[in-house]
């Protein structure tokens, strides 16, 4: 086995770093999909692929997005195909977009974000909560939930949307206001 240069390993130590940041990227454009482990490993075979085109000393995590985002995309087209419910490409796109700006901003904000997300769920009425939980954590189609609890799958939907819009709307008040003092 010939060895590994610098410059291969310095690249491998980047894909492990990212791991996370990359597996979190994939989980928020895919939520309650299945395969978001197969696009991680379809994204690092590609980054690992186009390892040349990489310039050191730009901003690998965007460049590490962008891929990872069109992984996505081909995983949501081949879901499609199999006749799936899934987001279109665009909405995929926008939402990338500003996920990638989020991450952008830095390991702290990442993390005032995710504790005012905390906070916020815990201020949710105990049936928003479970929709929530049953949508995110447990994967639930909406149409499938929407029949599970007897409801039309239309004001599931609308009480979601709700739901995140108050969500929102929580975390950029907490996020713009100081913390209590306990």
């Amino acid at each position: 086995m010939p060895p590994i240069d610098k410059s291969d390993r310095d690249f491998v130590g980047l894909i492990v770093r990212n791991q996370a940041k990359l597996r979190a990227f994939i989980i928020s454009l895919m939520p309650g999909v299945p395969g978001v482990a197969d696009v991680l490993q379809e994204t690092n075979i590609v980054l690992w692929e186009k390892m040349k085109s990489f310039e050191p000393g730009t901003n690998f995590t965007a460049w590490a997005f962008a891929i990872a985002r069109y992984e996505v995309m081909a995983h949501c087209r081949k879901i499609h195909r199999q006749q799936s419910a899934l987001s279109d490409e665009k909405v995929v796109a926008e939402i990338s977009a500003q996920i990638e700006t989020d991450f952008s901003e830095g390991d702290e904000m990442i993390e005032s974000r995710i504790q005012a997300l905390h906070f916020c769920l815990n201020t949710l009425a105990d049936d928003e909560r479970e929709v929530i939980q049953r949508r995110y954590s447990e994967g639930w189609s909406l149409a499938g939930y929407a029949r599970e609890i007897g409801t039309p799958s239309s004001s599931l939907r609308s009480k979601l949307h709700r739901i995140r819009n108050g969500l929102r709307k929580c975390i950029a008040a907490r996020l713009t206001s100081p913390p209590p003092l306990s």
